[in-house]
């Protein structure tokens, strides 16, 4: 019996003393408790463990605020968010691509920073203006931008180099324009192995649209009408764009059909070039086996320009105002895009300037080869439904894709679909 009571007596000792410790580690050095943020993120693929790595050392590194990752599935992220908010039960900071904003900001689901952004350590000025410029609205900014993401550029320097087709820097050797874009193509097929695809890329979905953005921004082509009421690229630009992307499935077979991932195919040494946005970075650096360069997209047309979209930190609305917790939020969503060099190794490119000429940054392989991206995306408009104006443009984009449209039909089709959406 007196054995038994030592042993109780000693297991009781341990857990008052564990109480302790857990207390004591919920309080910062001042003996204050840290504010706890709640943080929301949409990462389904490698970039998640980016993101959470940096959640942690920002825990670690700073004593007033702890912050708790949630990482959501993208295809229910922002319908989750939007409920949340509508519930009162928003999370304190969560990410947001900057082609959302135009649907968070109008319904007042995200709060107006500039009144949070001074106590919080934010300068708006050491962002980049063009990433930055996307995520305000009528003169309110509204989102803290992380980086931005971009169409890019890859290419296999063996199959070039064997085919004789790099320059003496070892990049890729064409002339300037769609022509000659298209005639270096052209090389690759002839001087290449049989089972080398010249140009290839996921034949459905994201990246026909991406790149029909892009060719098309080249040439300054708008998307709506300057009050966002109608659609404006029924014209021989968007026409022009789309019919080149056509033409490298169909007319002069650069671009095999049916592919349902470009992006495995240029991993595997499959593939000469291969459009794909900067994220895919991180992932062929890590297949030893694959030589490969990467550029910004060339300019085909008029300038520099591709299709891009951000990753921006916004405040949700929530049931009631806490500017304590608002600033807490704003010093940790300012503190990621300060160390967006640990978030480049994802591939994205950072958002502030000072990141993009730190050590950290050029001390990483393939992302300053492609940093001036900063400056070339075109954002498109901020509109409240310019995602389902994307579904539909995807849609009938593969319908070229696929042959089973013409390029004026496929866009005739698509400019009547995306009026009848905005008139409603």
């Amino acid at each position: 019996m007196v054995i038994m009571l030592f042993v109780l007596s000693v297991f009781t000792g341990c857990s008052s003393t564990e109480k302790t410790a857990s207390s004591d580690a919920s309080k910062n050095e001042s003996g204050n408790k840290p504010v706890q943020l709640k943080y929301w993120v949409p990462f389904s693929g490698g970039d998640g463990d980016f993101m959470k790595a940096m959640v942690a050392e920002f825990n670690k590194t700073n004593s007033d605020i702890q912050v708790e990752m949630l990482n959501l599935k993208w295809e229910e992220y922002y319908t989750k968010l939007r409920t949340a908010v509508a519930s009162k039960q928003a999370p304190d900071v969560a990410v947001a691509h900057t082609s959302k904003l135009g649907e968070l900001a109008p319904s007042n689901l995200i709060a107006e920073l500039d009144q949070i952004a001074p106590n919080a350590g934010i300068e708006w000025d050491s962002f980049n203006q063009n990433i930055l410029n996307a995520t305000v609205f009528e003169g309110k900014h509204m989102a803290i931008p992380l980086d931005t993401h971009a169409m890019i550029m890859f290419y296999n320097k063996k199959i070039l180099g064997d085919a004789g087709l790099l320059d003496g820097d070892g990049n890729p050797d064409f002339k300037p324009g769609a022509d000659g874009f298209i005639d270096f193509l052209k090389q690759v097929k002839e001087k290449a192995p049989a089972d080398v695809m010249p140009f290839v890329g996921t034949s459905n979905g994201n990246v026909p649209f991406w790149m029909w953005w892009s060719l098309y921004s080249q040439m300054d082509g708008k998307l709506l009408s300057e009050d966002g009421k109608k659609a404006a690229f029924n014209n021989e630009k968007g026409k022009e764009a789309l019919q080149f992307i056509s033409d490298l499935v169909h007319k002069d077979g650069l671009w095999p059909k049916n592919v349902k991932n470009g992006g495995e195919i240029f991993a595997a040494g499959k593939g000469a070039v291969n459009f794909n946005g900067v994220w895919s970075t991180g992932t062929f650096e890590k297949n030893q086996g694959l030589d490969f360069g990467v550029m910004t997209i060339p300019q085909l047309y008029d300038h520099e320009a591709t299709w891009g979209d951000s990753h921006t930190l916004v405040l949700p609305v929530q049931k009631e105002d806490d500017p304590k917790r608002q600033e807490a939020a704003a010093v940790f969503a300012n503190w990621l895009a300060e160390n967006g060099a640990m978030w480049a190794k994802a591939g994205h490119v950072p958002s502030k300037t000072e990141v993009i000429e730190s050590e950290e940054f050029k001390s990483l392989e393939y992302r300053s080869e492609y940093v001036e991206v900063v400056d070339q995306v075109n954002f498109m408009p901020n509109s409240d439904k310019l995602f389902p104006i994307g579904d539909i443009l995807r849609a009938n984009f593969d319908l070229v894709m696929n042959g089973q449209a013409s390029v004026e039909e496929a866009i005739n089709k698509a400019e009547k679909e995306v009026n009848d959406l905005l008139s409603k």
